[in-house]
């Protein structure tokens, strides 16, 4: 499997945490943040299924056509709701 190099920032709590986790388990930090993140994958699929809201935000913008108020906006996008 092929791994692609991501950066993220932790708050202090969280930093302290995975350190001692990846001390006690013998895994590494970035192998406790790739866990984490498929596990949260999953739960987001299970959510609401393959068309789970937040989903149907990807790419919305990438268009000159796209709506230019969708920060402001966005619970019309995604679940059709008058701001």
């Amino acid at each position: 499997m092929a791994l692609v190099r991501k950066q993220i920032y932790l708050d202090a709590e969280r930093n302290t945490k995975i350190k001692k986790l990846a001390r006690t388990t013998g895994l590494s930090e970035a192998e406790h943040v790739r866990r984490a993140i498929g596990l949260y994958v999953e739960d987001m699929k299970d959510v609401d299924g393959p068309e789970h809201p937040l989903l149907r935000l990807i790419g919305i913008c990438d268009s000159s056509r796209g709506p230019k108020d969708s920060a402001v906006n966005h619970d019309k996008y995604l679940y059709g709701q008058k701001p």
